[in-house]
């Protein structure tokens, strides 16, 4: 099958789990035989590579042998990250789908490319939409207010009204995404969790669990296990986007209060440059741990580098602040035998940790909870090494790409 994933970012620009699910995916449907291409939008100047495509640009170019098709406007429209149609675009993308020849349509992250719903739509190609964040629900993405505090429901768009100063065109927007979530011919959803949350906003609709897998020839050591020799301070170690909403001050807040030269919090990523809001952040982030020792910023890396990055730490932590629909660290820090320490608004977290057993969960309405949690494995080191001999190993990318056959088996049907 020609299969063409959709999401609105893509690498090497961009490199947040969102991209590695379709990078991942893609790749392993490349290994079972199918044609695979990756639909993005460029953010990156148009003179880049991009060649005139009718009234828009369209640049090709290839990542890690995973063919792409990166489209943008001639001035990217600045809602871009908020508007759910384009019919400049919409009629682009149709002509695209029909001189590629494709036959499945799943969009991992509608975000600027919304009008590929309708484009499929019109031309009967099946379509399949993988709910990987609340976009469609909340135009923020992760269900929070200004004040990052969080948020359970926008109510049809009126509360984003009253409580975040949107302006009234959210209520259509709403009624807009829930127009686009209903073509779907399948929605697929990674985790228990952002399954309930659909739902629980009234968005009825039956709704495949196909949790994402893990690249275990990619990531995992020959064993599948990693176990670190202890010379030094136990490690906690965060890995990922730095930034306000996934809960990387309130980490290191957290531990800071814990007054104990046997542990180090390691911090492994960056920020989106492009992200100017988050540059700030950034800066009072770095100022507020100088004079922690124990603490290290330790840079952007890349997913090759994950295995060595989790063989140097004890414990994962994931604190996230803001909704999450599945976090993939999680099940790669798994793979590798490292407990982790999740909120308990992480959507993979319900699928795989188990307080006290196999990790820990503090819960986001008590941040307290994550300092407690720190001090109580500071004073007791033995813990990750009990909480390692109770992780059960994720499930393999090509679990995943099994269930998907089947669904796109469906959808062809």
């Amino acid at each position: 099958m020609n299969i063409l994933y959709v999401v609105n970012d893509f690498f090497p620009l961009f490199y947040g789990g969102v991209e590695r699910y379709v990078l991942n995916i893609s790749k392993q449907m490349q290994r079972t035989g199918h044609r695979v291409k990756v639909l993005t939008y460029g953010m990156d100047d148009k003179k880049n590579g991009y060649s005139r495509w009718g009234d828009m640009f369209l640049k090709k170019y290839s990542y890690e042998q995973v063919p792409v098709l990166c489209v943008r406007h001639n001035e990217i429209p600045p809602d871009i990250g908020y508007r759910t149609g384009d019919s400049l675009m919409e009629t682009h993308l149709c002509d695209l789908l029909q001189q590629e020849h494709i036959d499945i349509v799943h969009v991992a992250h509608p975000m600027k490319l919304c009008s590929v719903i309708n484009s499929a739509h019109h031309l009967n190609i099946p379509l399949f939409l993988t709910l990987t964040d609340f976009w469609l629900l909340c135009p923020r993405g992760r269900f929070f207010k200004p004040d990052y505090s969080p948020c359970n429901s926008p109510m049809e768009g009126r509360k984003c009204m009253e409580e975040c100063g949107a302006e009234s065109s959210v209520i259509q927007r709403y009624a807009h995404a829930y127009a686009l979530f209903q073509k779907a011919d399948h929605i697929i959803a990674p985790s228990r969790f952002i399954r309930k949350i659909f739902e629980q906003n009234g968005w009825h609709k039956e709704i495949a669990l196909v949790k994402h897998g893990v690249d275990y020839a990619r990531i995992a050591a020959p064993s599948g296990r990693i176990h670190r020799k202890h010379n030094g301070p136990l490690v906690f170690g965060y890995t990922g986007l730095i930034t306000r909403f996934k809960g990387v001050d309130l980490l290191v807040q957290s531990f800071k209060r814990v007054k104990s030269d046997k542990i180090a919090l390691h911090i492994h990523g960056d920020i989106y440059k492009e992200w100017v809001w988050e540059r700030d952040f950034f800066h009072e982030l770095r100022n507020s741990i100088k004079d922690d020792m124990r603490i290290k910023f330790l840079g952007k890396y890349s997913h090759d580098q994950l295995q060595d990055i989790f063989s140097s730490i004890d414990m994962t932590v994931v604190p996230s602040t803001t909704l999450e629909s599945y976090g993939l660290v999680v099940t790669e820090s798994l793979l590798c035998s490292v407990p982790v320490l999740v909120s308990d608004i992480v959507g993979s977290a319900y699928e795989y940790v188990s307080d006290g057993v196999n990790g820990f969960v503090f819960s986001v309405n008590h941040p307290e909870t994550l300092g407690e949690i720190i001090g109580r494995i500071a004073a007791d080191p033995s813990l990750p090494g009990m909480l390692r001999e109770n992780i059960v190993p994720p499930p393999r990318i090509e679990e995943e790409a099994f269930m998907l056959e089947c669904l796109y088996g469906r959808g062809n049907g």
